[in-house]
């Protein structure tokens, strides 16, 4: 199991695939920027409050953490662990190893929110530990969050898609030193 744990850790192809997943955490963030300040825009131009706008700014704070966060990590894991984008290989496998790194990072998204979820049920009752409550919400928290997770996979689906076309551009015109190999190729 060490030796297993060792040679997962030491795989070379880290650097392209944390390079790709900066890249998507980068533009879902930017996306997310500009979604907040047009959100922000339409509710000054509903005569919101300034409440309102700060509140916004603070969901979007907290939903780039929980949200593109998550995703990127699941996007390096998959791109590094488990299906790496090389230079030999064709656009259809590099579409195919995107995809799967899409559905990497929604399952991480998923477990994520579950987490934040479970324990902002726990939060909202400090001093009133009722498992009958928190648990019984436990159901609901892990359909919504999954339901949640498959939206934001099909919304940040082209990024990624884009992020391991351009990761495969750019392995071509730098080839590395070592084959890259991830769980995939070792099946």
């Amino acid at each position: 199991m060490p030796d297993t744990i060792t040679r997962a850790i030491t795989r070379p192809g880290a650097y392209p695939a944390f390079l790709a997943a900066l890249g998507v955490f980068v533009a879902l963030l930017a996306l997310g920027f500009v979604h907040s300040l047009l959100s922000a825009l339409q509710a000054v131009s509903l005569s919101a409050s300034g409440n309102d706008v700060g509140q916004l700014w603070l969901a979007q704070l907290l939903s780039s953490i929980s949200g593109p966060l998550p995703f990127a990590i699941g996007i390096l894991l998959c791109f590094w662990q488990i299906a790496p984008i090389a230079p030999q290989l064709r656009l259809a496998h590099v579409v195919t190893r995107s995809l799967l790194a899409v559905v990497v990072a929604a399952v991480l998204l998923w477990v994520v929110d579950v987490v934040v979820q479970f324990v902002a049920d726990i939060a909202s009752r400090p001093f009133s530990y009722d498992p009958g409550a928190i648990f019984g919400r436990l159901g609901q928290n892990v359909l919504y969050s999954l339901i949640s997770a498959m939206q934001s996979a099909v919304s940040y689906l082209p990024v990624a898609v884009l992020a391991g076309i351009l990761l495969w551009g750019w392995l071509q015109r730098h080839p590395p030193t070592t084959p890259v190999r991830g769980a995939l190729d070792e099946v």
